[in-house]
């Protein structure tokens, strides 16, 4: 599995050299946005390098080749999927070191940088890639090109419009039922569930992505 996720990040040299640049340009562009902003941005950087590697793989034809190897298909289904936190883990990395520098010279530019919106954030891509990878390991990143670019601005548009419509409407019984039930929790118990729900999650995912890939024919 550690030489499938490196083949990916060496295939990445130039997409890696282009998402430092992406940091630095998502860093003040969405520092408006506040909290939703750093969720994009982590959100924007994994989806270009997780998608950037099927791209190549497509490319190439490297589905061919590995699966003429001996290699399990579990194997390199999981790699992908542990690939994705790697990826966001390298986004949030570059986030921080540009906020600190931000905050370090004092500049007015700043995504505000916590663990509430960290867990935000990896809420949001475990999401996105569940839904996203069992498109591409049954269809291929060309055929699923269009359905991922779709689903990336619904999360992108929709996650902040959800976001400014519950805050300006904070009397919603749905939400106060939702921020009644957390504050009577501890933080780790919150955390927990957040963790669990994020675990069933991707084994759903990746087991509808196994049995996609098992049955594709290449």
């Amino acid at each position: 599995m550690y030489h499938l996720i490196k083949k990916d990040i060496l295939m990445q040299k130039r997409a890696l050299k282009l998402s430092v640049l992406l940091i630095l340009f998502f860093s003040f562009t969405l520092s408006s946005l506040g909290a939703a902003g750093l969720t994009i941005g982590i959100l924007a950087i994994t989806y270009q390098l997780v998608l950037g590697a099927s791209a190549l793989e497509d490319k190439n034809n490297s589905d061919i080749i590995l699966i003429s190897l001996p290699i399990k298909k579990t194997t390199i289904v999981l790699s992908k999927y542990v690939s994705i936190y790697i990826y966001a883990a390298y986004a949030t990395l570059g986030f921080y070191l540009i906020n600190l520098i931000v905050n370090i010279l004092k500049l007015p530019f700043a995504i505000p940088f916590d663990l509430t919106v960290l867990i935000s954030a990896m809420i949001t891509v475990t999401i996105f890639c569940s839904i996203s990878f069992p498109l591409i390991f049954k269809y291929g990143y060309l055929k699923s090109k269009m359905a991922n670019l779709i689903i990336f601005f619904v999360f992108v548009f929709g996650g902040t419009g959800l976001v400014s419509y519950l805050s300006k409407n904070n009397k919603l019984m749905l939400s106060q039922d939702i921020i009644t039930f957390f504050s009577d929790k501890s933080d780790t118990v919150v955390s927990m569930i957040f963790v669990v729900l994020l675990i069933l999650i991707m084994i759903c995912s990746y087991f509808i992505s196994l049995n996609f890939y098992e049955k594709r024919e290449f």
